[in-house]
């Protein structure tokens, strides 16, 4: 499996599949969709800068109105979901391209389609030795209160399973929103248990761990550096 690391403005992509043509495609379906996304803001700046998310219009691109579906179910704004849905879209480019293969870490929010069994390591600052193995398909999104996106809490990892990445990026920033202290674990937990799409979520807050819903079982890993890191494949 071929990989490669795509950098355009501010994505910072890590990309798996099967033949290097495809990460060139790959490049290329990352700066037309950011262009798109791009545009959009350009004639609605408030899709940049609200929190909470915004009403659907008929005229909407595809991408925008997946985002915004997303925002809406989660109670968050359109562009807490940006990173899971570029992830989305071109481990989808790649498929049909024809690779069997596509695995796209977007600043730690994946989206997976293999028929390999992989490692991903997770990272909450405190825990550093966790991960889990998956195969099949699957958006893995992190929010946190590391790195540059915003959270209105302080959480140290959600983490949320879908097939829908816009979905598990919109869940994981809200999740982490609601995670102040450690009693706030069960109640993040159970509210996106309910949400339709979830399959099932990680949340680390200080030494406790809650999950809920179908979710790989946690296993002891090589040390990680990042939210989430896929580990070498063999």
């Amino acid at each position: 499996m071929y990989n490669k690391k795509i950098v355009y403005k501010d994505s910072k992509l890590n990309v798996f599949c099967d033949k290097k043509e495809y990460l060139d495609k790959a490049m290329q379906i990352l700066v037309e969709k950011r262009k798109l996304i791009e545009d959009y803001i350009t004639n609605h700046p408030k899709f940049l800068e609200t929190l909470e998310p915004l009403k659907i219009n008929d005229d909407d691109p595809p991408i925008i109105k997946a985002m915004k579906k997303a925002a809406t179910s989660a109670g968050v704004g359109p562009m807490a979901t940006v990173a899971g849905t570029l992830a989305e879209t071109l481990a989808k480019v790649i498929i049909k391209l024809g690779s069997r293969n596509a695995i796209v870490d977007n600043g730690g929010d994946l989206y997976v389609i293999t028929d390999q069994e992989i490692t991903i390591g997770l990272f909450s600052g405190k825990y550093a030795n966790l991960g889990f193995k998956i195969k099949g398909e699957m958006s893995i999104c992190s929010s946190s209160k590391m790195g540059h996106s915003l959270s209105l809490g302080d959480c140290d990892l959600a983490t949320i399973f879908s097939i829908d990445g816009s979905l598990a990026d919109a869940c994981a920033t809200a999740c982490a929103n609601m995670v102040k202290n450690k009693s706030d674990i069960k109640k993040a937990l159970d509210w996106v248990n309910e949400i339709k799409g979830i399959k099932g979520a990680i949340i680390i807050k200080d030494s406790d761990i809650g999950m809920i819903g179908d979710v790989p079982e946690l296993i002891k890993v090589k040390e990680v550096n990042d939210k989430i890191t896929i580990h070498p494949m063999h």
